[in-house]
């Protein structure tokens, strides 16, 4: 029998924390399974090893959804297990002992309490290693694994079968982050304007990090210090920016300042507009989403009879289409309920991918004037193309063996920064950087729904580490 069939709870649970591939599942019956689980794990702790008291470095990378993910660097001193570099992320991890070794229950709140470690039956922590192309399940639970210096460990909450985002993307977001981080004002915790400061908090909050804690050095102010002076100038900018800001407030745990309009300030009920043209519109139902508060049918049907005859949309009338346009309208239009299958969804991904370069697997910002791809049109389409539900390593929109993250990784610079196009000479781009960081972490928009809380005083004073 297949060990789907017989493998029982305790000795599932030591197989990998429930999350070996189909591959180690598909045939291991239990007395098997539990023999090799033991070999392995001694082959794992002896597979050359580094010098033991050594530093060395790796990665954790937690799935909680098919799009919602949190990745963190870490260094370790060897000899080490799984469970303890999941511990050293710094996230929040609950665990449980059994007889036969320790189990993680809940990974900053997702999950199950220790005292039911295994609350649901259909889904669990799986535990997983990146061998270089492709996540691999462990036959080993996490307090029996042992790692060695470059080890990229990735935890999925999630049914048999789960897919992970490849780990590759994920380690650049999280060099492109530290490459970010020192560039942040020492004087006032923001990105040189505010919206670099916008686009900075989307960053951030995509990889789970809070702006209160996101700071050039333990007395600088932080990026949370930042908004709390200037969100509501921002705000005031029009529905566009009210809704960018919304997005990167919600996704990293900004308060909202007093004074500062939500994109339901810019909403007209007659005529179910939040902002003129599909980005603003785009942008203030997105906006809206994050605060959790509901779209307005009016609005959804403004945005949807905004596409324009060669199925893209354009920012605001007169402007033609544009890829970053149809990329936020198509994220939109998904996150309020519209089909991945709806033909306005699939005549919208056909307008993109008539956008895709022929030689380097990236998109243009407009198909019609150049077909040089940039850093922003190819990450907003990489958003846009997860949203509604396609891979985009799928033949469908590989150029060869070239693809939309194959051309942002080959961006990258030693230091961790994007440029915005390929060998321009001009370094790395803040704007192409950040924008980057969201969609290799595989992230879509909105990024995170949470009700918004009122700051307590229209300014955070700042905190001395």
């Amino acid at each position: 029998m297949k060990q789907e069939v017989v493998l029982n709870r305790s000795a599932a649970l030591h197989l990998g924390q429930l999350g070996g591939n189909r591959r180690a599942r598909a045939t291991l019956a239990v007395g098997l399974g539990l023999v090799l689980a033991l070999l392995l794990s001694a082959a794992v702790a002896t597979a050359g090893p580094a010098d033991p008291g050594s530093a060395e470095h790796g990665y954790i990378i937690v799935q909680f959804d098919d799009h919602d993910l949190a990745a963190r660097a870490i260094t370790f001193t060897t000899p080490i297990s799984g469970l303890r570099a999941l511990e050293l992320s710094g996230l929040n991890v609950v665990t449980a002992n059994f007889d036969w070794g320790s189990a993680v229950c809940s990974i900053e709140g997702v999950g199950c309490p220790a005292e039911k470690c295994f609350c649901d039956a259909n889904r669990f922590w799986g535990y997983n290693y990146w061998d270089g192309n492709a996540w691999q399940g462990y036959l080993v639970g996490a307090d029996t694994s042992s790692l060695n210096d470059g080890a990229v460990e990735g935890w999925r909450w999630g049914a048999w079968n789960s897919t992970m985002w490849p780990a590759r993307p994920v380690t650049a977001a999280l060099q492109a982050l530290d490459w970010l981080r020192p560039q942040q004002s020492l004087t006032d915790g923001g990105y040189g304007s505010e919206s670099g400061s916008a686009e900075t908090a989307m960053a951030v909050g995509a990889n789970h990090y809070s702006a209160a804690a996101w700071r050039r050095q333990g007395d600088s102010p932080s990026l949370a210090n930042y908004w709390l002076r200037w969100a509501s100038s921002y705000s005031r900018g029009g529905a566009a920016e009210a809704g960018k800001l919304a997005v990167g407030a919600a996704s990293t745990d900004i308060c909202w300042p007093y004074n500062t309009l939500q994109p339901s300030a810019y909403y007209s009920a007659t005529n179910g507009i939040y902002g003129i043209g599909a980005g603003r519109q785009a942008w203030a139902i997105l906006g809206t989403l994050a605060l959790s508060e509901t779209v307005p049918a009016q609005a959804t049907q403004y945005l949807k009879d905004l596409v324009q005859p060669n199925g893209g949309w354009a920012w605001q009338p007169g402007f033609g289409t544009d890829t970053n346009t149809t990329a936020l309208a198509l994220q939109a239009l998904i996150a309020t309920g519209e089909s991945p299958t709806s033909t306005l969804t699939t005549q919208g991904l056909a307008y993109l991918k008539s956008a895709q370069n022929a030689e380097d697997g990236g998109f243009t910002y407009d198909p019609n004037v150049s077909t040089a791809s940039d850093a922003n049109s190819t990450t907003y389409v990489l958003q846009a193309l997860l949203a509604t539900g396609q891979d985009p390593t799928a033949v469908a929109w590989s150029v060869g063996q070239n693809t939309a993250i194959s051309y942002l990784l080959g961006l990258q610079l030693p230091d961790g920064s994007f440029e915005w196009q390929k060998d321009q000479g001009l370094g790395g781009s803040q704007l192409a950087t950040r924008q980057a960081i969201v969609a290799l972490l595989g992230r879509t928009f909105p990024l995170r729904v949470a009700q918004s809380t009122a700051c307590r005083t229209g300014y955070l004073p700042l905190v001395v580490h």
